[in-house]
């Protein structure tokens, strides 16, 4: 859900020095009006950096046929009990045949939270792609990185690298809140409508399909988006003008609209059903019970994203914890078409 940030410290004093006291002529001066702000062209390098510059794009695999991503978001918890529920999520995507995992967004609220939470995804083995949302600080995601590839970790940025090539896919992000009252903590990012700009630019370029990421689900219809929170959608507007040159994307934060795909008109693809275009927003992984927008609870949940060719299908992935039932529960899934 997208929550309004508090008024940070420094803004607070900011507001507090516009109100000097009056002087006390007879009459009172006309108020004058505010300059306009100036709007950034484009985010802070370290927030995400242009897409031209060096190391902004990787390699991590070359084409097979076949692309299966693990999707996780909405990590948040570094205690005993969600980290042992992560590893379940992760060991699942594992065993359904995920190469790679993208961890979108709440990765942990300090660089202790995020060397540990993201530390349980790469003690799988498999590569990490990351992606900040509105809470990360980006001082403290990077030093939680770099202990992390100390450690022998394969972990790629997508505020730094912000395209990486995995053969049958190609990996774009746009990491960041839409709105500065969304950020959580000092410290971290948003992106600019100049970021959206080089983001399309890049898009045409890149070799597809494209996988778009970003912390931030487009603006939907209805309540079937993927951005569906307290009777209304609550994306950005901006962002779908850019499925028109990113066929598939991965979306966080709105997670009572999550464990859910639509496709390039907004309308809902069933799990194991293949589309030339799939937009995918997996809910929180994070264990702490959820209650969804159509009503029901879930306590985390992750995805599984497979690419093939033009067409991508996807599916949900719990864990069920119940004594007697199985380790994960996986519902039908229908054939592609």
């Amino acid at each position: 859900m997208v929550r309004p940030s508090a008024i940070s410290a420094a803004a607070a004093l900011a507001l507090a020095g516009c109100r000097e006291k009056a002087a006390p002529p007879p009459a009172p001066l006309p108020t004058p009006t505010p300059a306009p702000q100036g709007t950034p062209l484009r985010s802070d390098a370290s927030c995400a950096a242009p897409l031209d510059s060096p190391g902004a794009r990787e390699k991590l695999r070359e084409k097979k046929g076949e692309l299966r991503i693990g999707v996780l978001a909405g990590l948040k918890d570094a205690d005993d009990d969600n980290l042992a529920f992560l590893r379940k999520l992760v060991a699942e995507l594992k065993r359904r045949g995920a190469e790679v995992l993208v961890a979108d967004g709440d990765l942990g609220d300090n660089l202790d939270e995020q060397e540990t939470l993201l530390g349980a995804l790469t003690e799988s083995g498999l590569p990490v792609i990351a992606a900040a949302g509105n809470r990360e600080v980006r001082s403290d995601l990077d030093a939680a990185e770099a202990e992390l590839r100390k450690k022998g970790a394969r972990i790629v940025d997508l505020s730094h690298t912000r395209i990486v090539e995995l053969g049958d896919a190609t990996v774009v992000g746009l990491p960041g809140a839409f709105e500065r009252r969304q950020l959580h903590s000092d410290g971290a990012c948003t992106y600019t409508g100049k970021d959206i700009e080089a983001l399309a630019a890049a898009l045409e370029r890149v070799p597809q399909p494209a996988v778009l990421v970003a912390a931030v689900p487009p603006r939907g219809q209805g309540a079937k988006a993927l951005d569906w929170s307290e009777g209304q959608n609550v994306g950005d507007p901006r962002l779908p003008a850019l499925l028109r040159r990113a066929p598939f994307g991965i979306f966080g934060q709105v997670w009572e609209a999550g464990g859910r795909a639509v496709d390039g008109k907004g309308a809902p693809v069933a799990p194991g059903a293949g589309s030339e275009q799939l937009y995918l927003n997996p809910g929180a992984a994070d264990h702490t019970p959820w209650p969804m927008a159509d009503g029901t609870t879930v306590a985390g949940q992750a995805a599984l994203l497979t690419v093939r060719g033009k067409r991508a299908s996807w599916e949900p992935v719990r864990v069920v914890e119940n004594a007697g039932l199985p380790a994960t529960e996986q519902p039908p899934v229908e054939e592609e078409q």
